[in-house]
């Protein structure tokens, strides 16, 4: 499983990702379900190149991707758990 979520997580569900641009449910549930907490992370913390967004930001941003970036199903699944992914970023950050 970790092999397959390396290889797809940057896969994009309209087939416009690397390395392979396949799309929707060909990319397996393991990398779909880790490029959301992926984007999540990237977006939330803060790099060389940018600042940190707020958790408001990172989730409008990934929210507006649903079916181009993410698999739908999983973003309404994403929606309700934001608030977890809130906590558990900021547990983590710490």
């Amino acid at each position: 499983m970790v092999a397959s979520i390396t290889l797809n997580h940057h896969e994009k569900y309209d087939g416009s990702g690397y390395p392979n641009g396949i799309k929707g449910e060909d990319i397996p549930l393991s990398a779909r379900i880790t490029s959301i907490a992926d984007v999540y992370d990237a977006l939330r913390s803060r790099r060389p190149y940018k600042s940190e967004w707020t958790h408001k930001e990172a989730v409008t941003e990934i929210t507006k991707n649903s079916g181009t970036h993410f698999d739908p199903v999983i973003i309404d699944t994403f929606i309700g758990l934001a608030d977890i992914f809130e906590n558990v970023f900021m547990e983590l950050k710490d």
